[in-house]
């Protein structure tokens, strides 16, 4: 049910589902009433099969000639007739609340509908839900579009990239890397399913049951029912209303024998490994990855073998914490800086490094001591 947005002042019971005739017809009035606004207005596919809806989800760019930056939230709310709005500025969500006008479903075969609904709503006031996404260009409409589009096709394909070591979103494909942040692999979607070996073909003619969605998104060649999971670690909870997603995990669980193919069998492990390493080598982030790699040994290496803690013990400086600094400085400065220091401990070990460290503090007059500078 729509309305959540609006709980503080208003009762869940304000916001009834819609019937997919006044879902249909909710929708052609409202897309040309904001296309005034923005050049580029639509709504996500609708998953198949739905019986009812919540709301209405519109996706805007690119305000139109003459409103500049931003398109006054006033000028949004007058147009579409809302009473109340929650109104976010930048590249959010807002959400209005449109009055249904009494008898507005007769016309579309639901006037019973409509009368049972106000019968349990106060003072027989009830209301659309209208969330308007604004992004923040075409490429996050389209990216945005894609994910959210038939129903939870979107998590789904996120779930599945889960079980194959990668995670997929709203703003593309990363790569996991804990500790470490995700490597950013790509954030286009036409790019992701030709990875996954998915037919955009296929999607773009559309599914009528959800069985056909489920059976799309299994194709990717990367799918392995066998060591499929939805939840542990690295898995995200997925809240109980997202049906569709839930419906999918069963569905999948109970084809597992008898309909789906198993790939040959290697460790979960492995799998990810070499799917990881196809994906590196398809978005040409091979070589990105494994600088960073080496720039995380590197620093680990030089706080192992090249610390003010290190140092302080090689010098006997105790709390002289100026002069550790000036020898440091001054080893980074003779070996050509970190790089440098890295290859003289490569060539001489950390011994090696401790003995010059105590040449330049011979070089730079600095004397040992146990105290303070």
């Amino acid at each position: 049910m729509g309305g959540s947005a609006f709980s503080a002042i208003l009762a869940a019971s304000a916001f009834p589902r819609l019937p997919p005739a006044v879902y249909q017809a909710l929708k052609a009035k409202m897309i040309p009433k904001i296309s005034q606004f923005y050049t580029c207005v639509g709504v996500p596919l609708e998953a198949p099969e739905k019986l009812d809806y919540g709301d209405l989800d519109l996706l805007v760019t690119i305000p139109a000639p003459g409103f500049g930056a931003a398109v006054p939230h006033d000028a949004i709310r007058k147009a579409i007739g809302a009473k109340y709005a929650n109104e976010m500025e930048g590249n959010r969500t807002s959400n209005y609340a449109v009055p249904i006008r009494v008898g507005e479903w007769g016309s579309l075969g639901h006037g019973t509908d409509e009368k049972e609904k106000r019968a349990i709503a106060d003072n027989g006031e009830i209301y659309y839900q209208v969330d308007i996404h604004n992004c923040i260009d075409k490429a996050e409409y389209s990216r945005v579009s894609f994910f959210n589009s038939y129903g939870d096709l979107g998590m789904i394909l996120g779930l599945i990239a889960r079980n194959s070591g990668l995670a997929l979103g709203v703003k593309g494909l990363k790569l996991p890397n804990p500790p470490n942040p995700p490597l950013h692999l790509t954030d286009s979607f036409d790019d992701i399913t030709s990875f996954f070996g998915l037919s955009l073909q296929t999607y773009n003619k559309g599914f009528k049951t959800k069985k056909e969605v489920y059976e799309w998104a299994v194709s990717t060649k990367y799918f392995d029912p066998a060591q499929f999971r939805s939840s542990g670690l690295g898995f995200t909870k997925v809240k109980p209303q997202r049906t569709m997603y839930s419906d999918f995990v069963t569905w999948v669980e109970m084809s597992n024998a008898s309909h789906l193919p198993n790939k040959p069998r290697i460790s979960r492990e492995c799998r990810h490994a070499k799917v990881r390493e196809e994906a590196l080598i398809y978005f040409n982030k091979k070589q990105e990855f494994e600088a960073l790699s080496k720039a995380r040994s590197d620093r680990s290496r030089l706080k192992e073998s090249f610390s003010g803690s290190l140092v302080r013990d090689w010098t006997k400086l105790g709390e002289c914490g100026k002069g550790v600094k000036l020898i440091m400085d001054e080893v980074r400065r003779r070996l050509g800086g970190e790089d440098g220091v890295l290859e003289y401990l490569d060539k001489h070990g950390e011994d090696g490094v401790k003995k010059f460290v105590r040449e330049v503090q011979v070089d730079l007059g600095i004397q040992s001591n146990a105290g303070r500078c």
